[in-house]
C-alpha cells in the first residue's frame, strides 16, 4: 500500500513540475515577445525625431530617413522614417524593426514661421498615434 502511495505521489510531484517548468518557459517566451516590441517602438520612436530634427533643419525636407538606435544594453534596432511634405503640414511614418517585430507610428506636423526664415524651422506636433494593421 505505502508502495501505491509513494508512485502516486512521485507521479503527482513529476505533473507539478512539468507543468510549472511549462509555465515559466511561456512566461519568458510573452517576456522576450514583449520586450522586442518595445525595442521596435523605441525605434520608430527614434525615426520619427529625427525626421522632426531634419524638417527642423529645412523646411522642405522629404523622402526617407533611415537609422540606427544604439539602446542601453549595447544592442542596436533599426529604423526608416518616410517624410511627406506638404508644406506646412508635414506627415512622417516612422516604422522600427527588431526580432521579427514591427512598430510603425505616424506623427502629422505643422512648420510654422514664414519660408523666409532662416533654420531651425519652429514646428508644431499636432498628431502621433501608432499605425496599427496595413494603413
Amino acid at each position: 500500500m505505502a508502495l501505491v502511495l509513494v508512485i502516486f505521489a512521485i507521479a503527482f510531484l513529476s505533473v507539478l513540475a512539468v507543468a510549472m517548468l511549462d509555465q515559466s518557459t511561456t512566461d519568458l517566451t510573452i517576456l522576450r515577445n514583449h520586450t522586442s516590441g518595445l525595442r521596435a517602438l523605441y525605434a520608430a520612436q527614434a525615426g520619427i525625431g529625427d525626421a522632426v530634427a531634419a524638417v527642423r533643419l529645412n523646411h522642405l525636407a522629404a523622402g526617407t530617413v533611415p537609422g540606427m538606435l544604439v539602446l542601453p544594453d549595447g544592442t542596436t534596432v533599426s529604423y526608416s522614417a518616410a517624410i511627406a511634405n506638404a508644406y506646412p503640414v508635414v506627415t512622417i511614418t516612422s516604422t522600427g524593426q527588431v526580432d521579427g517585430f514591427t512598430r510603425k507610428l505616424r506623427a502629422r506636423l505643422v512648420v510654422a514661421g514664414p519660408p523666409a526664415m532662416l533654420p531651425p524651422y519652429p514646428v508644431q506636433v499636432v498628431s502621433w498615434q501608432e499605425v496599427v494593421g496595413a494603413g
